[in-house]
Protein backbone atom coordinates (compact mmCIF):
# COMPACT_ATOMS: atom_id res chain seq x y z
CA UNK A 1 0.00 0.00 0.00
CA UNK A 2 1.24 3.48 -0.83
CA UNK A 3 0.65 6.56 1.33
CA UNK A 4 0.03 9.73 -0.66
CA UNK A 5 -1.58 13.11 -0.10
CA UNK A 6 -3.62 15.46 -2.24
CA UNK A 7 -0.78 17.90 -2.82
CA UNK A 8 1.39 15.18 -4.37
CA UNK A 9 -1.39 14.39 -6.85
CA UNK A 10 -1.22 17.93 -8.24
CA UNK A 11 2.28 17.24 -9.59
CA UNK A 12 0.65 14.99 -12.14
CA UNK A 13 -1.77 17.75 -13.08
CA UNK A 14 0.94 20.36 -13.65
CA UNK A 15 2.74 18.04 -16.07
CA UNK A 16 -0.07 18.39 -18.61
CA UNK A 17 -0.93 21.12 -21.11
CA UNK A 18 -4.66 21.67 -20.78
CA UNK A 19 -7.27 23.19 -23.02
CA UNK A 20 -10.95 23.36 -22.16
CA UNK A 21 -12.78 20.06 -22.55
CA UNK A 22 -14.98 19.78 -25.61
CA UNK A 23 -18.09 17.72 -25.17
CA UNK A 24 -19.10 15.13 -27.72
CA UNK A 25 -22.56 14.96 -29.24
CA UNK A 26 -24.81 11.96 -29.00
CA UNK A 27 -25.74 10.34 -32.29
CA UNK A 28 -29.44 10.55 -32.87
CA UNK A 29 -30.16 8.05 -35.66
CA UNK A 30 -30.22 4.41 -34.58
CA UNK A 31 -30.27 3.23 -38.18
CA UNK A 32 -26.70 4.42 -38.73
CA UNK A 33 -25.42 2.96 -35.48
CA UNK A 34 -24.79 -0.49 -36.92
CA UNK A 35 -22.22 0.94 -39.34
CA UNK A 36 -20.76 3.43 -36.88
CA UNK A 37 -18.47 2.12 -34.09
CA UNK A 38 -18.60 5.37 -32.15
CA UNK A 39 -22.37 5.61 -32.19
CA UNK A 40 -22.76 1.91 -31.41
CA UNK A 41 -20.55 2.32 -28.37
CA UNK A 42 -22.64 5.27 -27.24
CA UNK A 43 -25.82 3.19 -27.39
CA UNK A 44 -24.08 0.41 -25.43
CA UNK A 45 -23.21 2.89 -22.68
CA UNK A 46 -26.88 3.83 -22.34
CA UNK A 47 -27.91 0.18 -22.27
CA UNK A 48 -25.35 -0.59 -19.58
CA UNK A 49 -27.18 1.65 -17.11
CA UNK A 50 -30.22 -0.61 -17.48
CA UNK A 51 -28.25 -3.86 -17.26
CA UNK A 52 -25.89 -3.29 -14.34
CA UNK A 53 -28.37 -4.55 -11.74
CA UNK A 54 -27.67 -8.02 -13.14
CA UNK A 55 -23.99 -7.68 -12.30
CA UNK A 56 -24.79 -7.69 -8.59
CA UNK A 57 -25.80 -11.34 -8.79
CA UNK A 58 -22.31 -12.24 -10.02
CA UNK A 59 -20.36 -10.42 -7.32
CA UNK A 60 -19.23 -12.01 -4.08
CA UNK A 61 -17.17 -9.08 -2.77
CA UNK A 62 -18.93 -6.07 -1.30
CA UNK A 63 -17.00 -3.62 -3.47
CA UNK A 64 -16.55 -5.88 -6.48
CA UNK A 65 -12.75 -6.00 -6.28
CA UNK A 66 -12.94 -9.44 -7.89
CA UNK A 67 -14.15 -7.58 -10.99
CA UNK A 68 -12.10 -4.37 -10.88
CA UNK A 69 -8.70 -4.32 -9.19
CA UNK A 70 -5.04 -3.48 -9.79
CA UNK A 71 -4.43 -6.57 -11.92
CA UNK A 72 -7.09 -5.86 -14.53
CA UNK A 73 -6.72 -4.75 -18.14
CA UNK A 74 -9.52 -3.64 -20.41
CA UNK A 75 -11.20 -1.03 -22.57
CA UNK A 76 -12.09 2.53 -21.54
CA UNK A 77 -14.53 4.92 -23.22
CA UNK A 78 -16.17 8.24 -22.29
CA UNK A 79 -18.85 10.20 -24.14
CA UNK A 80 -19.91 13.78 -23.55
CA UNK A 81 -23.33 14.34 -22.00
CA UNK A 82 -25.36 16.81 -24.12
CA UNK A 83 -25.60 20.16 -22.35
CA UNK A 84 -29.40 19.92 -22.27
CA UNK A 85 -29.14 16.66 -20.33
CA UNK A 86 -26.56 17.87 -17.79
CA UNK A 87 -27.63 18.79 -14.27
CA UNK A 88 -26.03 21.36 -11.98
CA UNK A 89 -23.13 19.77 -10.13
CA UNK A 90 -23.48 16.59 -12.19
CA UNK A 91 -21.08 14.79 -14.54
CA UNK A 92 -20.18 16.14 -17.98
CA UNK A 93 -19.23 12.74 -19.43
CA UNK A 94 -20.29 9.13 -18.98
CA UNK A 95 -18.87 5.87 -20.20
CA UNK A 96 -17.60 2.52 -19.08
CA UNK A 97 -14.66 0.27 -18.35
CA UNK A 98 -14.92 -3.21 -19.84
CA UNK A 99 -12.71 -5.86 -18.23
CA UNK A 100 -12.27 -9.60 -18.60
CA UNK A 101 -12.11 -11.54 -15.34
CA UNK A 102 -11.10 -15.08 -14.46
CA UNK A 103 -14.42 -15.91 -12.83
CA UNK A 104 -16.82 -14.52 -15.46
CA UNK A 105 -16.96 -15.78 -19.01
CA UNK A 106 -18.11 -12.58 -20.72
CA UNK A 107 -16.40 -9.18 -20.22
CA UNK A 108 -17.93 -7.15 -17.40
CA UNK A 109 -18.88 -3.49 -17.93
CA UNK A 110 -18.40 -1.02 -15.08
CA UNK A 111 -19.89 2.46 -15.40
CA UNK A 112 -17.77 5.63 -15.30
CA UNK A 113 -18.98 9.18 -14.63
CA UNK A 114 -16.70 12.21 -15.03
CA UNK A 115 -16.92 15.69 -13.51
CA UNK A 116 -14.90 18.65 -14.82
CA UNK A 117 -12.68 19.99 -12.01
CA UNK A 118 -9.86 22.51 -11.56
CA UNK A 119 -6.82 21.74 -9.41
CA UNK A 120 -6.72 23.93 -6.30
CA UNK A 121 -3.01 24.69 -6.46
CA UNK A 122 -2.23 24.21 -10.17
CA UNK A 123 -5.35 25.66 -11.77
CA UNK A 124 -5.26 22.73 -14.20
CA UNK A 125 -8.51 21.32 -15.56
CA UNK A 126 -9.05 17.59 -15.26
CA UNK A 127 -11.84 15.03 -15.14
CA UNK A 128 -12.66 13.57 -11.74
CA UNK A 129 -13.80 9.96 -12.25
CA UNK A 130 -16.25 7.87 -10.27
CA UNK A 131 -16.23 4.20 -11.25
CA UNK A 132 -18.83 1.67 -10.13
CA UNK A 133 -22.06 -0.19 -10.74
CA UNK A 134 -24.95 0.68 -8.46
CA UNK A 135 -28.40 -0.77 -8.01
CA UNK A 136 -30.99 1.22 -10.05
CA UNK A 137 -33.52 0.63 -7.26
CA UNK A 138 -31.09 1.77 -4.54
CA UNK A 139 -28.42 4.16 -5.93
CA UNK A 140 -26.52 4.12 -2.63
CA UNK A 141 -25.85 0.38 -2.94
CA UNK A 142 -22.95 -0.63 -5.19
CA UNK A 143 -22.18 -4.06 -6.59
CA UNK A 144 -18.82 -2.78 -7.90
CA UNK A 145 -16.99 0.12 -6.26
CA UNK A 146 -17.33 2.98 -6.04
CA UNK A 147 -13.74 3.68 -6.99
CA UNK A 148 -12.28 7.04 -7.99
CA UNK A 149 -9.68 8.51 -10.32
CA UNK A 150 -8.57 11.40 -12.48
CA UNK A 151 -8.06 11.94 -16.19
CA UNK A 152 -5.84 14.67 -17.65
CA UNK A 153 -5.56 16.10 -21.15
CA UNK A 154 -2.20 16.50 -22.90
CA UNK A 155 -2.02 18.51 -26.11
CA UNK A 156 1.06 18.27 -28.34
CA UNK A 157 0.56 20.19 -31.56
CA UNK A 158 -2.48 18.74 -33.30
CA UNK A 159 -2.48 15.57 -31.20
CA UNK A 160 -4.52 15.24 -28.01
CA UNK A 161 -4.00 12.43 -25.54
CA UNK A 162 -5.47 11.59 -22.16
CA UNK A 163 -3.82 9.89 -19.24
CA UNK A 164 -4.66 9.29 -15.62
CA UNK A 165 -5.65 6.64 -13.12
CA UNK A 166 -8.43 4.96 -11.22
CA UNK A 167 -7.85 3.45 -7.81
CA UNK A 168 -9.13 2.15 -4.52
CA UNK A 169 -7.87 4.51 -1.82
CA UNK A 170 -8.68 4.90 1.84
CA UNK A 171 -8.49 8.22 3.67
CA UNK A 172 -6.35 7.90 6.79
CA UNK A 173 -6.29 11.49 8.03
CA UNK A 174 -5.03 14.96 7.18
CA UNK A 175 -1.58 16.52 6.92
CA UNK A 176 -0.35 19.77 8.51
CA UNK A 177 -1.97 21.76 5.70
CA UNK A 178 -5.37 20.20 6.25
CA UNK A 179 -5.18 18.13 3.08
CA UNK A 180 -6.28 14.52 3.17
CA UNK A 181 -3.81 11.66 3.36
CA UNK A 182 -4.69 8.36 1.74
CA UNK A 183 -3.53 4.77 1.54
CA UNK A 184 -3.83 3.44 -2.03
CA UNK A 185 -4.69 -0.25 -2.11
CA UNK A 186 -4.46 -0.60 -5.89
CA UNK A 187 -4.33 1.56 -8.98
CA UNK A 188 -4.94 1.21 -12.72
CA UNK A 189 -3.50 3.60 -15.27
CA UNK A 190 -5.71 5.03 -18.00
CA UNK A 191 -4.33 5.78 -21.48
CA UNK A 192 -6.67 7.19 -24.12
CA UNK A 193 -7.03 9.51 -27.09
CA UNK A 194 -9.69 11.62 -28.73
CA UNK A 195 -11.79 9.73 -31.27
CA UNK A 196 -14.64 10.49 -33.64
CA UNK A 197 -17.29 8.31 -35.24
CA UNK A 198 -17.20 7.43 -38.92
CA UNK A 199 -19.81 10.05 -39.75
CA UNK A 200 -17.77 12.69 -37.88
CA UNK A 201 -20.76 13.53 -35.62
CA UNK A 202 -19.90 11.75 -32.36
CA UNK A 203 -16.73 12.69 -30.50
CA UNK A 204 -15.55 10.63 -27.57
CA UNK A 205 -12.51 9.48 -25.58
CA UNK A 206 -11.34 5.93 -26.22
CA UNK A 207 -8.49 3.94 -24.71
CA UNK A 208 -7.53 1.30 -22.19
CA UNK A 209 -6.85 0.57 -18.54
CA UNK A 210 -3.90 -1.52 -17.36
CA UNK A 211 -1.97 -2.25 -14.16
CA UNK A 212 -0.04 0.83 -13.12
CA UNK A 213 3.70 1.13 -12.58
CA UNK A 214 2.93 1.74 -8.91
CA UNK A 215 1.64 -1.84 -8.60
CA UNK A 216 4.70 -3.21 -10.38
CA UNK A 217 7.07 -1.28 -8.15
CA UNK A 218 5.29 -2.46 -5.03
CA UNK A 219 5.43 -6.09 -6.15
CA UNK A 220 9.14 -5.75 -6.87
CA UNK A 221 9.86 -4.10 -3.52
CA UNK A 222 8.28 -6.99 -1.62
CA UNK A 223 10.98 -9.30 -2.95
CA UNK A 224 13.88 -7.10 -1.75
CA UNK A 225 15.84 -8.25 1.33
CA UNK A 226 15.23 -4.96 3.14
Amino acid sequence: MTQINESSRTELQSATTETKSRRGRRKGKAAAAADDPGASALHRVAETAQATHGVSTMNTHSTGTDILNGARSGKFVLFGIPRADQVKGGPVMRGLVEVKTETHGAPVKVQVAAWLKIGRSSGTEYLSLKVGNNNPDDPETYSVGPFYGRLFRQVEGSRTRYFGFMEEAEKTGEDENGQGTYVTHWQLRVSAKAAVSNDQKTKYISGSVAPSQMNEQEEESTSLPF
